[in-house]
């Protein structure tokens, strides 16, 4: 796997993540949904920090 690939599905996790923890903030529980999406921005950090490293 590249690396391209590896960020690119980094990229999806976060995005996939940070939609369902607006839906979950939204809809349902407030602090729920801010640990999803605390949680899907570590992916994207790894990915900038993969990004910035220009590995």
């Amino acid at each position: 796997m590249s690396i391209r690939s590896l960020r690119n599905w980094l990229n999806l996790i976060f995005v996939v993540g940070a939609a369902t923890g607006m839906l979950v903030y939204y809809l349902h529980n407030h602090d729920l949904g801010t640990y999803i999406i605390l949680g899907s921005m570590v992916f994207k950090f790894i990915e900038v920090t993969l990004r910035l490293m220009k590995i």
